[in-house]
């Protein structure tokens, strides 16, 4: 006789289980929102990568501080200092395979990369930013590309991957490009002899680091063609490039440059006079001059400089020719000083020139371009009374 009792199963009540089984349809929107948004973001990781750099590049450009500001360059240096003794440390831990199981040099350490990739992060966009602002012509743009792709590869983990070796040609050029616009301002002029002082600084930097890493941590493997080499030829195409022209003449930079009918100075502004269509906002003057017999071109710029600079640029002239190109004519010497913050402003005419294709280029002593700005001269035959629109500038 079985004597088992079956027991009726429960049963729930149909409104209960589907509250518990099924979320309210605000939750079910927000989530399916959310899944595609990180689907969307996945498809196009990399345009969202690039977009963020655009966007932090254009942030820093308006807000980041004068190349000269005595905080920015203590802030920049203790920078470098940081990332000089965690490339020491790293080698440190990385050879030995191990870092500290606990306690507050425990976290420190097992964040070390993200920190001094953060660190090249910060101080290569400070440089793209001044390196921008100093640019001028096809060829300085080649070289803003070429640093904009090194600190988008920053961020990558395939380009981090590339270990120590590579993080030392970044702390070369880290270093290279600091020394670069700190020493003009020091000797307060710009010259060549600066720039390879700033490369052979740097290079003696990387080669103390190998002694100092060598000694605290023996290590065979770590030899002067890893440690020392990926540095010096940093340096080495850095100065190539230098001298190529290509790398912008910092810490100079143009703000402002065009051309007028009339300029004269007012107390610290230059007081100018124009033909330009109110409408043709974007042209800086008369860019399309109409010249009468007797008529002057005068080109007017705002070069900035940091304090207690002073030294010499050239304000020079160049028509176009249609079998030779650009014929250079006359450079026209100007002394600026530095700390204006709007820029030392500068006045240079020319009497002689004929209808045609005309350009004006600030150079820096040895011929690095810092600005410039083309022009058309068209012939004007009218004899009626001009109207000249004056501002200052």
């Amino acid at each position: 006789m079985d004597l088992r009792t079956e027991v009726a199963p429960q049963i729930e009540d149909p409104g209960q289980v589907e509250l518990a089984a099924t979320p309210p349809a605000e939750q079910r929107t927000e989530a399916n929102l959310l899944a595609r948004l990180k689907a969307l973001r996945e498809r196009h990781r990399k345009k969202e990568m690039l977009l963020f750099f655009l966007g932090g590049f254009c942030f820093d450009l308006l807000l980041v501080e004068r190349i000269d500001s005595s905080l920015m360059l203590i802030h920049q240096g203790s920078y470098l200092v940081l990332l000089s003794a965690l490339l020491v440390v790293d080698h440190h831990y990385h050879h030995h395979q191990s870092t500290p199981s606990a306690g507050f040099w425990a976290k420190v350490l097992h964040f070390r990369h993200e920190m001094i990739h953060f660190l090249f992060g910060t101080l290569l966009n400070a440089f793209l930013v001044f390196y921008f602002k100093a640019s001028s012509g096809v060829v300085a743009f080649g070289f803003m590309l070429a640093l904009g792709a090194v600190l988008v590869a920053n961020e990558m983990p395939r380009f981090r991957r590339l270990g120590p070796p590579m993080r030392v040609a970044l702390h070369g050029f880290a270093l290279t490009s600091y020394l670069a616009y700190l020493l003009p301002q020091i000797a307060g002029f710009l010259s060549p002899y600066l720039f390879v002082l700033a490369a052979c600084a740097s290079a003696a930097v990387s080669y103390v680091l190998w002694r100092v890493s060598s000694k605290w941590t023996p290590n065979p493997g770590w030899t002067f063609g890893r440690a020392v080499v990926p540095s010096l030829a940093v340096q080495g195409f850095l100065l190539l490039l230098y001298f190529l022209h290509v790398v912008p003449p910092v810490p100079l930079s143009l703000k402002w440059i065009g051309i007028y009918h009339q300029a004269q100075r007012e107390g610290d502004r230059v007081r100018v006079a124009h033909q330009r269509p109110w409408w043709r906002i974007w042209e800086h003057g008369d860019e399309i001059f109409l010249a009468r017999p007797g008529d002057r071109v005068f080109c007017v710029v705002r070069i900035f400089a940091p304090r207690k600079f002073r030294d010499g640029v050239k304000i020079r002239w160049a028509y176009e020719d249609s079998k030779a190109g650009w014929v250079r004519t006359d450079a026209i010497p100007l002394t600026i000083t530095g700390g204006q913050d709007e820029g030392w402003r500068g006045i240079a005419y020319k009497r002689n020139f004929a209808p045609g294709r005309w350009k004006v280029q600030v150079e820096t002593e040895d011929e690095r371009e810092v600005g410039s700005i083309r022009f058309a001269v068209v012939e004007d035959r009218g004899t009626e009374p001009r109207n000249l629109t004056e501002e200052l500038r």
